[in-house]
């Protein structure tokens, strides 16, 4: 009898999970000095060790990374196989910009509900902060911000900046901000409000995740500066300029060196697992084309269809969604997703953040282990970050940030560059 399509023909499960500390190899101690294959090693470790097996206990590999500028390991699963115990295994490497590592969990998934496989490694790896220097990959230097946003945008504003006048920069953040506030009746002082909430938020989650980039709230940040008031450490040109008006530098992202990993298997055998497994009930994957906005720039309709396929898949409505993360690259573009999933009221995103209903301990809760601004954006690796906690909330072990009732439904949302809109949804087992 034929499947109906756009379902999975097994369960599948993630077994394991595996996250390295998100931050710079040349500064942040607990990954100073690390090669990228160190890097790499120690999310793939955990995750493998979280799932109780070995690199040889894999059937396949599925490897993510997109920035090979900096990494320079284009080949990385071959690269890294002894470095993860891999050797002699099927083996991918693939990318989906900052959607890699969860476009790995669904292509892992689809394989092994075909009978291909029965158990799947799935990581990815970025280095944004630092660079190979000389050709070594022992020895690194600093990136510049400049260079990174130079190196990313060449697949977007070497397409359309020259020949159209586009620039993704200003558009994914300044030409949404604008559009939202036009679309709800919002000022562009409350809109900062707002901005400057969530900013509060994702930097107490930050500095309750021992692996975030950023472990220091706002608040501690302004003192540190020398400001009593954190609004007015915010509203400072001097440490949080317009970047792309009216969005601020600290509703953006943080670069990152990082790696994350992830262990599906069938959902049988995951039962029998070292760790409590969750099910990957759903995905949905879209892309566009750019411009990816019409006249109203909050909404996006391959992310629409992504999280429509992947609600159809797992069998889920908006009301069953327990824990959302969004891809918040920048703040805004996190509540615009939020309210097109249903997860928040349209045009009352802002007014959640003020209230304190993302926070970890609110009755919406968002993203947290500090998003993409506190917990650090590492490319290919920052959609399994993502996973990761959404893995550690459900089993009750996010620590300090644990969500008190234990989400029974999780639904993960990620943008490949604002053109690859992928969603993943997590259920208990």
């Amino acid at each position: 009898m034929a499947m109906k399509k756009g379902k999975l023909r097994e369960k599948v499960a993630i077994s394991g999970v595996g996250c390295s500390r998100f931050g710079d190899l040349l500064n942040t101690p607990e990954i100073k000095g690390l090669s990228i294959q160190e890097l790499t090693a120690m999310a793939v470790k955990e995750a493998l060790n979280d799932a109780g097996l070995t690199g040889q206990d894999v059937d396949a590999v599925f490897a993510g990374n997109a920035m090979v500028h900096s990494s320079q390991v284009p080949g990385t699963y071959s690269q890294l196989s002894k470095w993860t115990g891999t050797q002699f295994k099927a083996g991918v490497h693939f990318e989906a910009q900052c959607s890699t590592t969860n476009v790995g969990a669904a292509l892992a998934a689809m394989a092994i509900a075909a009978g291909v496989y029965d158990t799947v490694l799935v990581y990815g790896l970025e280095t944004t902060r630092t660079k190979v220097k000389d050709y070594s990959p022992y020895e690194r230097e600093p990136i510049s911000h400049q260079q990174t946003w130079l190196w990313t945008d060449m697949a977007v504003n070497q397409a359309y900046g020259v020949p159209q006048g586009y620039d993704i920069f200003s558009t994914y953040n300044g030409l949404v901000a604008l559009g939202y506030c036009r679309k709800y009746g919002i000022s562009l002082e409350d809109y900062d409000q707002g901005m400057f909430e969530l900013c509060r938020t994702r930097r107490l989650h930050g500095s309750m995740n021992p692996k975030a980039n950023i472990q220091e709230t706002l608040e501690d940040r302004a003192a540190r500066e020398g400001f009593t008031d954190t609004f007015d450490y915010w509203r400072s040109d001097e440490h949080n300029p317009f970047v792309a008006w009216p969005s601020r530098l600290l509703s953006l992202v943080t670069t990152a060196d990082g790696a994350s990993a992830m262990v599906l298997t069938r959902a049988d055998l995951a039962k029998g697992g070292k760790s409590q497994p969750v099910e990957l009930k759903g995905f949905g994957i879209n892309y566009s084309d750019l411009p990816w906005y019409g006249e109203d720039p909050t909404y996006w309709e391959f992310d629409k269809r992504a999280a429509d396929t992947a609600f159809n898949m797992a069998g889920i409505a908006a009301a069953d969604i327990d824990y959302l993360h969004t891809h918040d690259c920048s703040h805004i573009s996190g509540i615009c997703t939020a309210e097109m999933m249903g997860y928040l009221e349209p045009g009352k995103g802002l007014d959640a953040a003020r209230g304190g209903r993302l926070r970890f301990d609110g009755d919406r809760p968002m993203s947290t282990h500090g998003g993409r601004h506190a917990f650090g954006h590492a490319w290919g690796a920052s959609a399994g970050t993502d996973t990761y906690e959404a893995v550690l909330q459900m089993r009750g072990k996010a620590g300090s940030r644990q969500i008190a009732a234990r989400p029974e439904i999780s639904v993960i949302h990620t943008h490949g560059y604002a053109m690859i809109g992928t969603v993943i949804v997590l259920g208990g087992l």
